[in-house]
């Protein structure tokens, strides 16, 4: 009975995350699509990756680090299937392992050093992994040059940028949704 009720508030946990993750989503759609705020970095791409970043911090803490990679994957299908995620579909299964690597990497530097490191290093960590990975693979499938820089440029610092701004709204949030105060 106990593993089934933590089954139960893993799914719970997870599929809040989920319900969060898709009005994150939709809010960032009630930007004009026009509203850039340098190059291919959008009003959109800042709302909305803050937010989901956000809700992916959140859920790991709360819901440790296997909830926040559900989350995160599942993000990633769902942002393509409402149509905010990239243009090409190649490159949603580069998203879900850059929400699962930021999972993973705040839940391991989170445990041996304080919260705000554990952000800045999974939100450089992720935007690494992005930065190289998108250009590489719109390279393999021989997307064309201007969509390659369009989404190379999408894929570099701002996913910094989201990371960061969600993994401080959540360190606000973190403490008043859990025990610990760190």
């Amino acid at each position: 009975m106990k593993s089934e009720s933590k089954n139960i508030r893993f799914i719970t946990r997870a599929a809040m995350g989920v319900a969060l993750v898709i009005l994150a989503q939709l809010a960032g759609k009630l930007f004009p699509a026009g509203a850039v705020i340098a190059g291919p970095f959008s009003v959109n791409q800042l709302v909305t990756g803050s937010l989901v970043n956000c809700v992916l911090f959140v859920f790991t803490a709360i819901g440790g680090v296997w909830c926040g990679v559900c989350v995160g994957i599942l993000s990633a299908v769902l942002a393509s299937v409402i149509g905010i995620g990239p243009a090409v579909l190649a490159v949603v299964p580069l998203v879900a392992c850059g929400n699962a690597i930021l999972c993973i990497v705040f839940s391991i530097v989170g445990k041996a050093l304080p919260r705000i490191v554990a952000v800045i290093t999974a939100a450089a960590v992720k935007c690494g992994f992005l930065w190289i990975s998108v250009p590489l693979l719109l390279q393999v499938i021989g997307a064309p040059d201007k969509q390659r820089m369009m989404l190379g440029i999408m894929f570099s610092w701002p996913q910094a940028c989201t990371a960061l701004i969600g993994g401080l709204l959540a360190m606000l949030i973190i403490p008043r949704v859990t025990k610990d105060k760190a």
